[in-house]
């Protein structure tokens, strides 16, 4: 097995892919069995077919797995806001990942998702490396579905990993790359063979500050009172026990983490879905949080800055787990807000992953929505970079 990448940049999208996918061949002896491929620039999506066209002159008969964003991810560099490609090759696989087009549809029974078969379901708990588009399909209703196959609940959840398309222009269409086609919208997914899996590593960049509280009252999506209390009194009286420092920091960016896990006995770092707090409504009192809490959760208030996102990043790649491991390759998908919009300085998270797999092969995309799983269930985060390490058993 082996894998190489390259990424590029120019004001062509076709010549950022040839010189992205020239740059990554250099790297390999053997022919080529699959392709990793994400693009970004403005437009990407209605060059589809001519890029589908070059593909098949640069790889003949090679598939590809990939989607457009805003900005992209390669080793030791992120692109950010630019016309470019990132691209990654793996030859040597004895089996082909297999590929599927999903779509979500409303049904007379709710709710579906078209594309699931029982071959993807079985191979799935590998991984089920899934891109997106924001706008046309739902995550969520994807990891219900698969939920559902779950029949044992102690059995691991069948983890998903990837995220959602991003662009400058939200009214535009994404890109998707799924074997030979190219698609606009709904979602698409990759399994990968046997003897394979993806060793997911999730930083959501934050760290807690406060003790946890209990929602005792919502209205939509504003939390009304925490511990019987309302919700901005119960941040108040928080605020003034913090370090300035602290203080200042969630005067620019509070958060709020729900509990992944209400059996925790401890509540701490990690163990939290964060969310953004929008505002306090004026009329109760309440926070509004970009996300529907309910009543009975446990809650936490976090801030986050990029000393806590640094600090949370490399606390998870220290862990021995991680350092004896001997990936192949690497896919990143990181939040839109994050590279020079979090960090003083740019590359950080390709940056950091290369201190701990120095020279590794990889690829990927500043995403609208990470997908991870934490705790047996799957998650669509914000603002987190999420590490998959390709990874033989």
């Amino acid at each position: 097995m082996a894998s190489s990448c390259g990424i590029a940049s120019s004001s062509s999208i076709l010549v950022s892919l040839r010189t992205a996918f020239e740059r990554a061949s250099e790297g390999l002896r053997d022919p080529i069995d699959f392709a990793f491929v994400f693009l970004s620039g403005d437009a990407v999506a209605e060059k589809g077919d001519d890029i589908l066209s070059l593909w098949q002159d640069l790889a003949p008969g090679v598939p590809v797995f990939g989607g457009s964003a805003e900005s992209l991810v390669g080793r030791r560099i992120e692109l950010e806001s630019q016309c470019a490609a990132s691209v990654l090759l793996v030859s040597g696989f004895k089996e082909l990942p297999r590929v599927y087009e999903l779509e979500c549809l409303r049904t007379p029974d709710g709710p579906s998702v078209m594309g699931v078969t029982e071959q993807m379901i079985a191979d799935s708990h590998r991984g089920l490396l899934t891109i997106a588009c924001p706008v046309s399909f739902s995550v969520e209703l994807l990891a219900d579905v698969l939920e559902y196959e779950r029949f044992n609940p102690f059995d691991s959840v069948i983890p998903i990993v990837g995220g959602y398309c991003s662009s400058s222009n939200w009214q535009a269409p994404n890109l998707l790359l799924a074997g030979d086609k190219a698609l606009q919208r709904g979602g698409i997914a990759m399994t990968l063979p046997e003897g394979w899996y993806w060793h997911t590593v999730i930083s959501q960049g934050c760290r807690p500050v406060g003790e946890p509280f209990v929602i005792t009252a919502m209205e939509g999506q504003t939390v009304v009172e925490l511990g019987g209390k309302p919700a901005m009194n119960q941040l108040r009286d928080m605020y003034a026990t913090l370090p300035q420092h602290e203080q200042q920091m969630m005067s620019n960016s509070l958060m709020m983490g729900r509990a992944i896990s209400e059996y925790s006995t401890t509540f701490s770092h990690g163990e939290f879905l964060i969310r953004a707090v929008q505002g306090v409504d004026s009329n109760n009192q309440g926070l509004v949080v970009t996300d529907r809490f309910q009543v009975g959760q446990t809650v936490r208030f976090h801030v986050r800055d990029a000393a806590a996102a640094e600090a949370d990043l490399q606390q998870l790649l220290s862990k021995p787990e991680i350092r004896t491991l001997t990936p192949l390759a690497a896919l990143v998908f990181t939040c839109n807000g994050r590279g020079t919009r979090m960090f003083p300085e740019a590359n950080h998270d390709a940056m950091a992953l290369d201190k701990t797999f120095p020279d590794l092969p990889v690829a990927g995309m500043f995403a609208a929505g990470e997908f991870g799983p934490m705790a047996n269930q799957n998650l669509v985060h914000g603002f987190t970079a999420i590490l998959n390490l390709l990874v033989q058993r």
